[in-house]
């Protein structure tokens, strides 16, 4: 939980201010890995491998489902402040309640 954000990992359900929101598997595994590691910074081929699974991939694949999360869960996807990009790195979870998942 990340104070309107809650994942609940066993029923595979993301909400937003009370609210469902439809995420991919895919989308859903990536939300979930980053907010289990708050501020730790990971880089695209970093993020194939652990919710991907893939050694080798196109980053831009990780690229499009965090804009595609972003659309879902910020409030302004142009501004995000949960899905936050460290340039030259790749991405990290900001939580914004101060605690984290």
């Amino acid at each position: 939980r990340d104070g309107d954000l809650a994942v609940d990992v066993g029923a595979h359900e993301v909400r937003l201010r009370g609210e469902e929101v439809m995420l991919t598997a895919r989308e859903f595994d990536l939300l979930a890995y980053l907010m289990r590691n708050p501020r730790q910074a990971f880089s695209r081929s970093a993020l194939l491998d652990q919710v991907w699974g893939w050694s080798f991939g196109d980053s831009s694949t990780v690229t499009v489902h965090v804009r595609r999360l972003r659309e879902k869960i910020e409030p302004d996807p142009t501004e995000p402040r949960r899905i936050v990009t460290v340039w030259g790195v790749g991405y990290r979870y900001e939580p914004l309640d101060g605690g984290g998942s």
